[in-house]
């Protein structure tokens, strides 16, 4: 394999392999969003709070974490939070000190906070790369034929996965919620009463219809782009 073919070779696999990791960032990204939080919250069927929190609570409660992702600085912001005493769930004696967020879910929101730092972070690295894969290709007639099958073996490699999750998910959404989590973060360090503020704000059926959502915008995204692809290739731009 000379030069010009191992630069082939890894421009396809490189587009294959990066093309589904960016669909999923985007997605997640646009889900991490006041404007879904508060979609979620407005509907006519997302679960109440059994113990207390309105709706005007959660979009007042819920969208603190939300910003907090995207600030600079540690969770002291998040940790001198307050609920009022008509709000908290804890016994009595407690009731007049009662944090939003308690110290096991100010550990949780830290790790997501550093889990999806970077993975954003790794995301626009990799975006930055494949633009500028992108426009040596551009400029290299040799090198299109590899960018071609590297960008529909991507958008392939991309429903193929969002089927096979989708199929899992549908079987035993339980297990798949369990084993999602215990990849990122330490065991133990992801599970609260319910009774506790990250609960009560984010109930299960909030991951349900984001994972829901982050697949439909991944298909969507595949689809466009194998769609974009066949022009490419009919028009031989």
């Amino acid at each position: 394999m000379n030069s010009r073919q191992l630069i082939a070779y890894l421009l396809r696999w490189f587009f294959t392999l990066a093309l589904p990791f960016l669909l999923v960032a985007a997605s997640v990204r646009l889900l991490l969003t006041r404007e879904f939080l508060r979609l979620e919250y407005q509907r006519p069927d997302f679960p109440a709070d059994p113990y207390g929190f309105s709706r005007q609570d959660r979009l007042e409660y819920g969208l603190y974490a939300i910003d907090y992702l995207y600030q600079a600085g540690d969770s002291s912001s998040l940790a001198a939070l307050q609920l009022p005493r008509e709000k908290c769930w804890r016994p009595v004696e407690d009731a007049a000190n009662c944090p939003l967020f308690n110290a096991n879910e100010l550990r949780h929101l830290e790790d997501v906070k550093r889990i999806v730092t970077f993975i954003f972070a790794v995301a626009l690295l990799c975006g930055v790369a494949l633009a500028a894969a992108l426009i040596v290709a551009l400029a290299r007639p040799e090198l299109q034929p590899s960018l071609q099958r590297g960008v529909r073996s991507g958008a392939i490699l991309t429903l193929a996965a969002i089927l096979m999750l989708a199929v899992v998910a549908a079987a035993a959404w339980d297990s798949a919620f369990d084993r999602f989590h215990e990849l990122f973060f330490a065991a133990g360090s992801w599970r609260f009463p319910f009774t506790d503020s990250l609960i009560r704000l984010y109930p299960e059926r909030l991951f349900v219809d984001a994972s829901l959502v982050i697949g439909g915008l991944c298909v969507t995204g595949a689809v466009a782009v194998l769609l974009l692809e066949s022009l490419w290739q009919r028009r031989g731009f």
